[in-house]
């Protein structure tokens, strides 16, 4: 989807997201060094659609190989070696590679993470949506002015006061000043795109509340988050300064960081907006706490982890445990810790556990008892 801010004359909506896309309770092997790093290539196959692929050290092979892809309002978990990952539009995806490596003396657990910049699909280079306006008494006219190397099918408006037209040239009335964000949305066979710009009604010298309200985007995988802008500017010019909460900083949008050690911290990206519309420079701050911890699993010592079994993993429709006591209690969460379902160990020792309804990514399945705790990692594919 293509997207640009304007003002229009006489010249407010961001998205906070927060996507976890995965983490480890426990490294079944140590961390590789830093010149024994897998990485990985991807292959833009048309369509928005990507391949990747491992890049190993010289002599490793992959044990395993875990694969996450975040975005605004997308996540995708893969285990394939090398996926094919359809994206919902151009952007900016977090992707990150886990992988388990054996160079034939010993394995290592590697974990790679890389902002990923997708252009506009080579089919949709033609389509650039585009408006104008027309102020009359009491309202305003939207002239479209798309262009467009095929038929255009539909035009939708959004006015940005919760109403919006499907016409070619609609005429809209305003009961504020604004500033408001109008989009249009244009949509040909292949191709979907957008544009946004901002109207504003009212006199000079907004306040800085009206016009700026800062929002911010964590996308997180185990240690490493990429921060992305969301706040509203009125289509004015801004600024972002970042604050990761371990004494390291940056600025712009979007920016990756990988933390050296794991605790919980608090985000913090600070916007200055400045403009036609204010006299002076705004500021303000919105930040998010997040955490890199994870609480290394208690066996339970009458059980011990070669006993417990969990298959197949990765899991679809079910997954079998065996090996677990009979009477405890367990229960699996996400890797936010949110609870799916619970139950009690029957006397055979072996339950299964539904997987209709869970969307991809890392679970634990825990099992507690009287003397211990197990948590075994499990993988949803599909």
């Amino acid at each position: 989807m293509i997207h640009r801010d304007h003002i229009l004359h006489g010249l407010v909506c961001a998205a906070l997201f927060n996507v976890v896309l995965g983490a480890r309770l426990q490294a079944q092997s140590p961390p590789c060094d830093s010149l024994n790093t897998a990485t990985f290539s991807h292959l833009d196959l048309g369509g928005y659609l990507y391949s990747f692929a491992p890049v190993l050290p010289v002599g490793a092979s992959a044990l395993s190989t875990e694969w996450a892809f975040g975005g605004e309002d997308y996540s995708h978990f893969s285990v394939a070696p090398s996926p094919q990952v359809a994206f919902p539009s151009e952007g900016d995806y977090l992707v990150c590679l886990r992988a388990v490596l054996d160079d034939q003396q010993s394995t290592c657990t590697s974990i790679y993470c890389e902002l990923v910049s997708l252009p506009v699909d080579p089919l949709c280079v033609g389509l650039q949506p585009a408006f104008t306006i027309e102020v009359q008494a009491g309202a305003i006219t939207f002239i479209d002015e798309t262009v467009s190397g095929e038929p255009v099918q539909s035009l939708t408006w959004d006015f940005g006061d919760g109403t919006g037209s499907m016409e070619t040239s609609p005429t809209h009335a305003y009961s504020g000043v604004g500033p408001y964000q109008v989009c249009l949305t244009v949509t040909t066979a292949d191709c979907t795109a957008t544009i946004c710009n901002w109207i504003y009604l009212g006199p000079a010298d907004v306040p800085c509340d009206v016009l700026l309200h800062a929002a911010i985007g964590v996308i997180q995988y185990e240690r490493t988050v990429a921060v992305f802008d969301q706040s509203v500017t009125s289509g004015m010019n801004s600024s972002v300064h970042w604050q990761f909460g371990d004494g390291n900083t940056a600025s712009g949008s979007p920016v990756i960081h990988t933390y050296a050690e794991d605790g919980s911290f608090e985000i913090c990206g600070s916007v200055a907006l400045w403009g036609p519309l204010t006299t002076d420079t705004c500021t303000a701050q919105a930040c998010q706490e997040i955490s890199t911890v994870q609480n290394p699993a208690a066996i339970d010592p009458v059980r011990s982890r070669e006993t417990l079994r969990a298959f197949p993993v990765p899991f679809s429709d079910q997954l079998t445990i065996e090996g677990a006591l009979p009477g405890v209690r367990w229960t699996l969460v996400d890797v936010l810790g949110g609870f799916h379902s619970s139950g009690t160990v029957p006397a055979s020792g072996t339950f299964s556990i539904e997987g209709n309804g869970l969307g991809s990514g890392v679970y634990f399945v825990r099992l507690v008892s009287m003397s211990g705790t197990a948590n075994l990692r499990v993988i949803k594919d599909h």
